[in-house]
């Protein structure tokens, strides 16, 4: 079961567009379920809209997404 936390751990690869299929129904499936995840996933795209770089992947470094990714790690309440 996709629960919120699979969401935040996969959500730079889901901008990206590089989740395998099950992985990307899952999570599409569980952010069509779950208003809080919707919200965050729009909002993430929209800041990378905002910022003009949603096609441009280098915008994210690999040290800016591990550092990212922790820190909303730390925003999830357990499960």
């Amino acid at each position: 079961m996709f629960m919120c936390r699979d969401l935040v751990e996969n959500i730079m690869d889901y901008i990206d567009n590089e989740l395998d299929l099950k992985t990307l129904e899952e999570l599409e499936k569980h952010a069509g379920e779950c208003p809080e995840c919707r919200a965050f996933v729009d909002t993430y795209k929209k800041m990378l809209e905002l910022a003009g770089k949603l096609k441009d992947s280098s915008f994210v470094t690999p040290e800016i997404r591990n550092r990212l990714k922790t820190l909303l790690k730390s925003k999830i309440k357990p499960s």
